[in-house]
Order: C-alpha cells, then sequence, then structure tokens
C-alpha cells in the first residue's frame, strides 16, 4: 500500500472550494506545462522525444475518463458527452455501454484499487482536485497556468502536497521510477510546484515545505501502485526545474522575434 511507501502529513487537511472547466482553463492565454511539451516537440522533433502525439486516441479517451471518473465524478456525463457524443442518449444520459465492456471493466477495477489504498483513499476526500493554479515565473517573466490533480494544503498552509495520478504500463517500482524521467515528469513536478511557490494569488507565500507524489497504477492485472516521492529525489526537482526555464525562456524568446515580423508583414501588406 502507498501509506506504506510515504510517511503522510500528520495534519488535518484543508479543502478551499473553487475550479474552472477545462474549456475555459484551455483558453487562458497563459503557458502550461503541455505546452512546453508541445515546444519540446516541434524543436527536437516528434520523433526524437516520447510523445502523447502517437498514443492511440482510445487510449487517449481513457485516460480522461479515468481522471474524470476518479477526481470530477460529479461531471462525468459532461466529459462522456464531449469525449463520446455518440454515446449520449438525446436526454443528455451517458449510456451504460459509453466505454467499451472491457475498458469499463478495467476502469473500474483501477478506480477501486485506487480507492481501496488508504493513502490514495485519504487525500481523495480531504484534497482539492483538479485545482487550477496561476503563476507568473520570476525568472522569464511568463505568465503561467497549471491544473494539478490533487493538493493538499495545511491548515496554517505550512506545508503542501501535491499529488499526481499516471496509468502506467511499468510492471515494477524501478520501470515506473524510469517513466518518470523518460516523460519529463520531472519537469512536470518542478513546473507545479513553481506554480505554487509563485502563485499569483500568494496562496502559499508563507508555505515551509513542498512535497510532490507521482501516484502510479498498472493498468494490466494485478494493477499494482506505485509511488515515487519527486521532492525526496536527489537533483530531480532542481533539473526539472532547469527543463522547464529554458523551454520558457526559448518560447519568450521566439514571441520578441516573432512580434516584430509580424508588424513589418502588417506594414508591407
Amino acid at each position: 500500500m502507498i501509506s506504506q511507501l510515504l510517511t503522510t502529513a500528520q495534519q488535518p487537511l484543508y479543502t478551499p472550494g473553487g475550479d474552472t472547466l477545462g474549456d475555459d482553463y484551455r483558453a487562458l492565454p497563459r503557458i502550461s506545462n503541455s505546452d512546453l511539451t508541445r515546444l519540446k516537440e516541434e524543436h527536437l522533433g516528434y520523433w526524437s522525444v516520447p510523445s502523447a502525439r502517437f498514443i492511440p486516441e482510445k487510449t487517449k479517451a481513457f485516460g480522461r475518463a479515468f481522471h474524470q471518473h476518479l477526481l470530477e465524478p460529479e461531471t462525468v456525463g459532461t466529459v462522456l458527452a464531449q469525449l463520446l457524443p455518440d454515446l449520449v442518449d438525446p436526454a443528455g444520459r451517458p449510456e451504460l455501454n459509453a466505454l467499451a465492456p472491457a475498458q469499463e471493466k478495467q476502469l473500474q477495477t483501477l478506480m477501486q484499487t485506487i480507492r481501496q489504498d488508504a493513502f490514495c483513499r485519504r487525500y481523495l476526500r480531504l484534497s482539492e482536485r483538479e485545482r487550477i493554479v496561476l503563476s507568473t515565473e520570476p525568472t522569464t517573466g511568463v505568465a503561467c497556468k497549471a491544473r494539478l490533480d490533487m493538493v493538499y494544503t495545511s491548515p496554517k498552509r505550512r506545508n503542501a502536497l501535491v499529488i499526481d495520478l499516471k496509468t502506467t504500463s511499468a510492471r515494477t517500482q524501478a520501470q515506473f521510477l524510469e517513466s518518470c524521467y523518460t516523460y519529463d515528469y520531472d519537469r512536470q513536478a518542478a513546473f507545479y510546484l513553481d506554480s505554487l511557490r509563485h502563485a499569483d494569488s500568494r496562496e502559499w507565500h508563507t508555505t515551509k515545505q513542498f512535497r510532490f507524489v507521482f501516484v502510479g497504477i498498472m493498468k494490466q492485472s494485478p494493477h499494482r501502485l506505485f509511488a515515487v516521492d519527486a521532492t525526496s529525489i536527489p537533483g530531480f526537482i532542481d533539473y526539472g526545474r532547469k527543463k522547464y526555464r529554458f523551454w520558457l525562456r526559448k518560447w519568450r524568446d521566439e514571441q520578441v522575434t516573432e512580434q516584430p515580423m509580424a508588424s513589418a508583414w502588417s506594414m508591407s501588406a
């Protein structure tokens, strides 16, 4: 169990409300970690880095459904209407077979596995889920956004814990840890933690300790859970921070270069 792998904080959790719809989040004119992934792919080539672009659409839809069922169960009907409109009846009710039977069974098994784990069950109940954080990165001045699966903040806001859920093909703890490097999860962890540190709302400006935990669940039987405390790995967050700042600078410099070109084009048109 994950609770046996990690030493959890002892304070009761604080859960202020508030969220933004996914479409509104994507429309925010700010840079996300996913935007940095796309920027990296454009510069290095899709073939040179692991890319979500090559994941089958059914697999991506399943991953989205997994997150929605687990983190936003109240929006499941709406999400299915967006992802699988042909499988929603005219009355707006998602059909029972919205997912293929095998996928539906797999989804329920994954959710049950997570909810049976003491650590996951605790934070699913007490943390903020799908929390959107707007921030300004101090070294580049770039406006950023992040949507966190789960974030825990202690009552006096001295400690914060971010939890990110991943479905994985890894079959061992070592393989899951390796995937954290392969898929730039170090960059994601650093980006998310620094989003809290530099949040425009200043909600965490007095927070002293930040932790970030990846929870991986095997997509195939026996559906084991893996936990990686990213903040406990020497150099993991620091290296991820170097990565995201490099790509933020790259994005900022490209904006500066493109604007004069656009102005010159409009003058000559």
